[in-house]
């Protein structure tokens, strides 16, 4: 009669890394288990279109299948796996026929009309990994987020959406913590001189009324 092992599955991420490394294919699944969905919304905010995401989604999963004895630890294996997703989302787009470019000023009046709770988000550009928006609001911060300089987006969506911090991603990007904070602050700046006028817009009529 055969016991099953007690340590099975139960190896720490750190573990399934350096089994990765040494080319024991075993430890894959586990790890394709851990970052698929963390793969996904990352590609997902970056491109905006659900079959995209599913495509870089097994881009990435085979890349850490080939190539994950060749990750050489000098940086987390998160910030590794976050870089190889970006790079593949922004080829996505590349590859992708451009589509027509959208103005805020487009879409602005389904904003006015979202019935958002304004007291949620009246302080969203200096806290925004904290609000909860409802869907319409969501989509007229997203044009105005995909308005954004390529450099400037990627480091609001880490930081802002995915909830990194400015170390994890300097790490990501490779670039210094003083230039993640410059660009999510340009980032920042930019997404409350496009919006910022419409909150308080809404705001005003509420307390007419």
């Amino acid at each position: 009669m055969e016991f099953p092992d007690p340590t099975k599955g139960t190896l720490t991420e750190e573990q399934l890394v350096k089994d990765l490394q040494a080319g024991e294919m075993g430890s894959f699944e586990q790890l394709a288990n851990l970052y698929q969905k963390k793969i996904y919304t990352l590609s997902f905010n970056l491109t905006r279109n659900i079959s995209d995401s599913q495509d870089v989604t097994q881009e990435v999963l085979l890349i850490l299948f080939r190539k994950g004895h060749t990750f050489q630890g000098k940086s987390a294996f998160s910030s590794w796996v976050y870089r190889i997703t970006i790079n593949a989302s922004y080829m996505k787009l590349r590859s992708r026929k451009k589509e027509p470019k959208v103005s805020i000023e487009d879409v602005l009046p389904a904003f006015n009309q979202g019935g958002f709770q304004y007291e949620k988000i009246q302080d969203w550009s200096e806290n925004t990994e904290s609000l909860l928006f409802g869907n319409e609001t969501r989509n007229i911060i997203q044009k105005a987020v995909d308005l954004l300089p390529d450099k400037e987006k990627v480091v609001f969506i880490l930081r802002d959406v995915e909830g990194l911090s400015s170390n994890k991603v300097g790490n990501i990007l490779e670039i210094s913590i003083p230039a993640v904070k410059s660009r999510l602050h340009r980032a920042r700046l930019f997404l409350r001189k496009k919006l910022s006028n419409y909150f308080w817009e809404y705001k005003a009529r509420k307390e007419r009324k």
